[in-house]
């Protein structure tokens, strides 16, 4: 990997172990964007936070005449206290990057630091674009793109670490690769009333019941191959055992690639609670949003991407169901998210995201720099 010499490693260790320390939640990012921000200043370029709160924006290049790329990292923590005691751990307790955020951000300014001093050798121009809130209720990468920061780009590439790819290897998949999200609240009401007195009540903890069941088997039938997720993680009602629940919410996690699938499936859920309220004289309260679309692999860019990797150990990730808000920018241009492993189970480094004691294989960083670098050089090459 002659693009990624022992120096800029180091540069990009240096920057990942510094980052790993004051991690930070959503899009309260003081520490972590002032930091960035005066790194890319540092290589001589000119960040901008005018794309939204904690958001910082660099472009290497400004020629009208050459097209734009977009490069992406994700910069925000998770609520997670930490137990790696790695000397780098966290020193702000409550929160910790266990899913490799901070990895992303190091690479990206390493991959700055590389083109900005190789600038002449581009025929295109790059943008960096450093996200907050990627694991938020709300999304970052939303309000970046709704702010304009794909206006003229071509295409977009990000990475993501991942544990069960071992460290020096990378995954590239073509297609639907990873799901949209509908999070949904359903709340039926009806009427208290003494456990021994049913005539006086509405039950609505039947009446979710009764829902919970149909609309599973009508996700069932609706999607028939289709893969997706229909997951009730929360179904409350009442808190003493002898008065008849006046409210019963219902919570979901619906995830799936195939957009018309889902609106079909929504309007069969409002109609089916609907229509179960009123069979027991209650009614029902729907919330939902799409929090994220699906990431969509565009096989022309995997293709470019792929042969950025050229020299690589090259493993075939399969599509996952999980949701990465990287889908915002793909509404604006064709993208590809691909991962860089970051395990080793020989050194113990196995533990998945979103685990208090998660790590990386900081060696993994190399193929991602690479691979980012290769991508950048060869554009419209």
């Amino acid at each position: 990997m002659n693009a990624v010499s022992d120096a800029l490693f180091d540069y990009a260790v240096t920057h990942y172990r510094n980052l790993h320390q004051i991690p930070e939640v959503g899009f309260d990012l003081p520490k972590t964007a002032a930091y960035v921000t005066e790194e890319l200043k540092a290589l001589g370029l000119e960040p901008t936070d005018r794309y939204g709160q904690c958001s910082v924006v660099a472009q290497i290049g400004s020629d009208p005449n050459r097209p734009t790329i977009a490069f992406r990292a994700d910069m925000d923590a998770l609520p997670i206290e930490e137990t790696t005691g790695l000397p780098h751990s966290s020193r702000h307790p409550g929160a910790m990057h266990a899913c490799g955020h901070d990895s992303h951000t190091a690479i990206l300014l390493a991959v700055a630091k590389y083109l900005k001093a190789h600038e002449k050798e581009l025929a295109c121009n790059v943008r960096l674009m450093f996200q907050p809130s990627e694991e938020g209720a709300v999304s970052g990468a939303k309000m970046m793109v709704d702010n304009g920061v794909m206006d003229g780009t071509e295409c977009v590439v990000c990475t993501h670490c991942e544990p069960t790819i071992h460290s020096g290897h990378v995954g590239i998949f073509s297609g639907d690769y990873m799901a949209a999200c509908i999070p949904m609240e359903i709340r039926f009401h009806g009427k208290s009333a003494h456990a021994t007195l049913p005539e006086n009540g509405i039950h609505s903890l039947d009446m979710a019941v009764d829902a919970y069941h149909e609309l599973r088997a009508m996700v069932r039938q609706e999607a028939g191959d289709r893969k997706y997720i229909w997951n009730v993680g929360h179904l409350a009602a009442g808190d003493v055992h002898n008065i008849i629940p006046e409210l019963t919410t219902m919570r979901i996690s619906f995830r799936f690639y195939d957009i018309p699938f889902s609106l079909r499936v929504m309007d069969r859920v409002k109609e089916i609670c609907e229509r179960i309220a009123a069979s027991y004289g209650g009614t029902v309260d729907l919330d939902w949003r799409m929090s994220t679309g699906p990431v969509y692999n565009d096989p022309r860019i995997a293709q470019r991407v792929r042969a950025a990797m050229e020299g690589l150990p090259i493993d075939e990730s399969g599509s996952k169901l999980s949701s990465e808000d990287f889908a915002w920018y793909l509404t604006k241009a064709p993208g590809v998210l691909f991962r860089y492993g970051s395990g080793n189970e020989q050194l113990g480094i196995i533990d998945i995201a979103h685990n208090s004691n998660f790590q990386i294989d900081e060696e993994g960083m190399k193929t991602a720099i690479y691979t980012f670098v290769r991508y950048a050089l060869q554009y419209n090459q």
